[in-house]
């Protein structure tokens, strides 16, 4: 009876000791899954700084961060196109530029094209042109890696030009609303510096007032050093995509050369054959040596 009642704790106390080398066991397993899951949380902390970070980097500009590399500074590409070879660009650069969008008809077409093609544009943007609509489409060219200008609020020449002179009051209170009604779309970090005078700077006068106020409100305008011609009334813009190369080509010959090349084209509804065209465009600038910048 004794050796029966031996056996017994014996057994007993080994049962317990097999519990608490269990619950032991289990203690350091939980204490190991505590550590992964913190080590892991601090990985994911750390990366959302990083991310943060990253995203910092671009409050106040035109474009991701991941434009940086091909983005070039307004003023080194204006002091280029005005004294040619005397900027810091010393490689040939050309920046494909698309002015009176966002719409939902050729824009995304453009995009599309860009896109195959590997390389990036400017979207020189109206603001009225912004809207629930066509928010998507302008989230896309940003996110994209294009970078976005301001084209004015309206695009109204009798309102930013009245007599054929700059109205700075007009202008000046265009380039706020424009950059507002963007940043509806892509966020208060968003800012665009640059600037495109409808119709270009030279087509107008008395604008040096207007200058001053747009560079208070830290945007540089700029125009462009070559063209394809769809800015032109329909009796005389190109009607092929033939003749719109043969305009760009024309166009070359206007402007000095130089390392820089500012192509004007638009995205607007109607202007299907620039679409059309763009492909060739791109691979005119490829065939002669051109890296593919955006402006900031």
């Amino acid at each position: 009876m004794a050796a029966s009642k031996t056996h017994a704790k014996s057994v007993s106390e080994h049962e317990a000791a097999v519990a608490s080398s269990r619950r032991h066991a289990a203690r350091k397993a939980s204490k190991r899954h505590v550590a992964a899951v913190s080590s892991w949380r601090r990985a994911a902390a750390e990366a959302s700084r990083e991310e943060a970070q990253s995203k910092a980097a671009q409050v106040g500009q035109n474009h991701i961060a991941e434009a940086n590399q091909y983005a070039y500074p307004v003023a080194q590409v204006k002091q280029e196109m005005d004294a040619p070879y005397t900027s810091p660009i010393k490689e040939k650069v050309v920046f494909l530029t698309f002015d009176d969008g966002p719409n939902t008809v050729n824009s995304p077409k453009v995009l599309d094209i860009l896109s195959q093609a590997g390389v990036h544009g400017t979207f020189f943007v109206v603001g009225k042109q912004v809207s629930l609509e066509t928010a998507p489409v302008l989230k896309a060219e940003y996110d994209a890696g294009h970078a976005i200008g301001l084209h004015s609020m309206t695009h109204d020449y009798s309102l930013l030009y009245p007599s054929r002179v700059g109205a700075t009051a007009v202008i000046e209170n265009e380039a706020k609303s424009a950059q507002a009604a963007v940043q509806q779309v892509l966020g208060s970090d968003f800012r665009s510096h640059i600037w495109r005078y409808p119709g270009g700077h030279f087509s107008w006068k008395g604008l040096a007032a207007a200058d001053a106020a747009l560079s208070r409100l830290g945007l540089d305008w700029i125009d462009w050093d070559a063209a394809v011609g769809d800015a032109l009334s329909p009796a005389q813009e190109p009607k092929t995509e033939d003749a719109i190369l043969q305009y760009h080509l024309r166009s070359l010959n206007v402007y000095p050369a130089s390392n820089v090349r500012v192509v004007l084209m638009h995205d607007a509804l109607g202007k299907d054959l620039t679409v059309k065209t763009l492909p060739r465009i791109i691979q005119y600038y490829r065939d002669n040596g051109y890296k593919f910048g955006v402006l900031e």
